[in-house]
């Protein structure tokens, strides 16, 4: 197996979970050239496991690239009839795909992998490879030139590479995955007051959200840094990585975060696991009360995420970001104990 193409025409937090996948298929192939053809290569492109991180257009770019190198197995991670028909007419000898009635007479392996969370189902595309599975997590790295550029932006923020910083992004695509703006600002100002030593910084994933982003700035008393412009992926998660964590909804930047091994809390509406997966490892917050309007994805008549309780996340927020050190004594023998008897 030399050759390894993965296609991924998914979100960006779904490409994020592939990476792990892509760990175990390097571990079990070492000497084999991984190239990942998605929507988002920034994801990929600076992965060791990684050989090309390729640009995934319409099925007419999938064939270009295919004409570019030839590839001994193809993985095509989501159900697509047009580009599994340019998978069959490239001649590439294996071709695993999910199993689906329309395009399963052009795959040499057809998986099931319907009502399986998406890491999982990542994974199960690799099993006739009879590969050996292993834990692996999302990974995300960061080039040194991105690094440099946060570097200068937070410095216009007014965060030094010394500061200890969290960053908030306070909108999510769906106005019902949002907290709401007074909760953002009061939990800005409390946490302002209780840690000084550690900065906050508001920031937006995209332009819509800029608005939300300025509106709570105003409306806190305690004013935090703040990053009034959009800014590439790449840079914003060599942001991120210089961060101690990030606060936000159902946001790419809490599944980037994740990916980087950073602390992330996230609100979340009661029934959001339902209907999409959950960044890695982070600790989530939910409403207290019981009253679910149905569908987190669409138009949420109950709005749950109103109810989440600013005392709670001021706990939570102290547990993650800033415990409490421990303290102990010389007893009487000069054993150190942590405990004052």
């Amino acid at each position: 197996m030399n050759n390894i193409l993965l296609i991924c025409r998914d979100t960006p937090q779904n490409t994020l979970a592939l990476t792990s996948a892509v760990t175990i298929l390097k571990r079990n192939f070492p000497k084999a050239k991984i190239s990942v053809a998605s929507l988002y290569p920034w994801i990929f492109r600076n992965n060791p496991a990684v050989f090309k991180a390729l640009q995934l257009g319409g099925a007419g770019s999938l064939f270009s690239v295919l004409r570019q190198d030839s590839y001994d197995l193809a993985i095509l991670t989501k159900p697509s009839l047009p580009y599994a028909a340019v998978l069959y007419a490239s001649k590439i000898p294996k071709r695993f795909m999910p199993d689906a009635f329309y395009s399963n007479f052009l795959a040499t392996n057809k998986i099931q992998i319907q009502g399986l969370p998406i890491k999982q189902a990542y994974l199960e595309l690799l099993k006739p490879l009879f590969v050996f599975m292993f834990p692996a997590k999302e990974q995300l790295y960061i080039s040194k030139r991105d690094d440099a550029d946060a570097i200068n932006i937070l410095s216009e923020t007014g965060i030094n590479q010394t500061d200890k910083f969290v960053c908030l992004f306070p909108a999510a695509v769906q106005q019902q995955l949002n907290a709401d703006k007074d909760f953002y600002a009061k939990l800005i100002d409390k946490i302002s007051a209780k840690h000084p030593d550690i900065k906050l910084l508001l920031a937006a994933e995209n332009q819509k959200d800029l608005h939300t982003v300025n509106e709570i700035f105003w409306l806190t008393i305690k004013k935090p840094a703040i990053i009034r412009k959009i800014l590439s992926p790449e840079l914003l998660s060599a942001i991120i990585s210089r961060s101690k964590g990030v606060i936000s909804g159902c946001t790419l930047p809490a599944y980037i975060a994740s990916a980087l091994g950073k602390k992330t809390i996230v609100f979340v509406p009661l029934n959001a696991e339902k209907f999409f997966p959950l960044p890695y490892n982070s600790t989530v917050i939910k409403p207290k009360n019981n009253n679910c309007g149905g569908n987190c994805l669409e138009a949420c008549p109950a709005f749950c995420l109103k109810d989440i309780s600013l005392e709670h996340t001021l706990k939570v927020f102290d547990t993650i970001f800033a415990p409490a050190k421990k303290r102990g004594i010389f007893n009487d023998e000069g054993t150190f104990s942590l405990f004052n008897n």
